[in-house]
């Protein structure tokens, strides 16, 4: 693998450095570099030849000692790049880390998990759909894969209590990772596509608040689980006898030594900072800003430690930042607006292009990485006349996170897929019937609350 990893990086630059890709392609100088670029590190991304946040680090570095040295007069001053590293979408990020890490910490996410489970009274469809409904809201605020790996440890010990085959089961371990994978296109913060994709946003002009992100994708994903909920039980759970096997008792709790003065105190800054989201268009306090609230106060009043700081996913921040300084060099050298020109997709209408982009993004993300599909996507769209920018940009973020129809698809298909008892083929007829699902229902109900919201215009094709 290293060694195609260097082969294939060479076979890029390579062009680059004797001008072939200006002949081939009809590219500027600069174009032709960050071409360049972006084949390498879409490569690395792909692969994981490197660690992913060394491969964010890269881009920075050939942008800072190639790109630029070699751009000639008006190249953009060395902080273009460096500022995407620590922009006001990494702040807004940040403050969904700490927000996560403490509800971790506290053992937030296991109380409201647990009193929902809880509430199901015996039935096996009711279990999973409310495990789901719990799973997709926590997923909102927090990483997908600790969400999955927390709500599968907290009804392992009922599971054991199954067998391999049992419909119970099944159907937990597909509802599990599959709305964890929803839930993550509630909210802002729920997944890296959307910060990504709020980020090139904002370098354009754009601006979507928190509420508004969420009256479009809120009820997107409850449908989407509803849905989710209703396929299980077609294919399993209506072949499970009720109460059969489903003993309640058996849920795993956590218990947490922390004084519950401070678990009260973290939930009110929580709620805080979410409000404060929430209402930050009618207030005109920034989302990054208001992300350094959680951060302070957490971290200065001691409610989390210093190792918690530490364990914070620097790494992915670093990731977003090379994704977000590679889709700056697109702008900044015009090389989105050249291939939007090439194929000729400033000739659509708003809606084929959000519906385009949309399919296009949850094909890609079936094989690779939601976060590399989403890298590869956006910096395109921006290169859209301006009108076109906004579907197409929200149609490629959101299609990135409703693939799930393979074991690789996503980091929790892939934990739930290593509790055994499910096979790849059903893995793809499940996750493959709910990401068509999936699609329709944000393709119809968010495109419809979009176009109500004036955000787009879908009047036309």
């Amino acid at each position: 693998m290293i060694r195609a990893g260097i082969l294939f990086s060479t076979l890029s630059i390579f062009p680059a450095i004797f001008g072939w890709y200006q002949v081939w392609l009809g590219l500027t100088p600069a174009q032709e570099i960050n071409l360049a670029i972006a084949l390498v590190v879409s490569f690395l991304w792909i692969t994981e030849l490197f660690p992913l946040y060394v491969t964010g680090f890269l881009v920075l570095f050939l942008e800072l000692i190639w790109l630029i040295p070699s751009w000639g007069p008006g190249a953009p001053k060395t902080i273009t790049f460096l500022s995407c590293y620590f922009s006001e979408t990494i702040l807004l990020f940040l403050g969904g880390f700490v927000i996560s890490s403490a509800i971790s910490f506290y053992g937030l996410d296991a109380t409201i998990a647990s009193f929902v489970i809880k509430k199901t009274k015996g039935s096996a469809f009711l279990l999973v759909l409310s495990l789901g409904f719990a799973t997709a809201f926590l997923s909102c605020f927090m990483n997908n894969t600790a969400t999955a790996a927390m709500m599968l440890g907290l009804v392992s010990s009922m599971m054991k209590s199954l067998e391999e085959t049992s419909p119970l089961r099944k159907s937990i371990l597909f509802m599990v990772p599959f709305s964890a994978n929803l839930g993550g296109i509630g909210t802002p913060v729920g997944t890296l596509p959307n910060v990504i994709g709020l980020a090139y946003l904002q370098e354009k002009g754009f601006h979507i608040g928190f509420l508004d992100w969420m009256v479009f994708a809120f009820p997107v994903f409850l449908l989407s689980v509803l849905a989710l909920s209703g396929i299980l039980y077609i294919v399993y759970l209506k072949k499970e006898k009720e109460n059969s096997s489903l003993h309640l008792i058996g849920i795993q709790e956590e218990t947490f030594a922390h004084p519950q003065k401070k678990r009260m105190i973290s939930v009110v800054v929580i709620l805080v900072t979410i409000l404060g989201w929430v209402s930050s268009d009618w207030h005109g306090i920034s989302n990054g800003t208001i992300a350094l609230f959680p951060v302070i106060v957490f971290f200065g009043f001691s409610l989390l430690d210093l190792q918690e700081f530490k364990k914070l996913s620097w790494d992915v921040l670093i990731l977003m930042g090379g994704g977000i300084a590679l889709g700056k060099a697109f702008e900044e050298t015009g090389l989105a607006k050249h291939f939007v020109s090439i194929f000729l997709l400033g000739e659509s209408g708003q809606l084929g292009l959000f519906l385009f982009f949309s399919l296009l993004s949850l094909f890609l993300s079936c094989f690779l990485s939601n976060t590399s599909v989403a890298n590869l996507i956006l910096p395109i769209t921006m290169g859209l006349p301006g009108e076109l920018i906004l579907p197409a940009a929200i149609g490629a973020t959101i299609g990135a996170s409703l693939a799930m129809p393979l074991p690789v698809s996503t980091p929790p298909n892939a934990l739930a897929f290593s509790y055994g008892g499910i096979r790849s083929l059903e893995m793809v007829k499940i996750g493959g019937s709910i990401s068509i699902v999936a699609w329709i229902l944000f393709t119809v109900v968010g495109g419809f609350l979009l176009h109500q919201m004036q955000i787009v215009d879908f009047s036309q094709f």
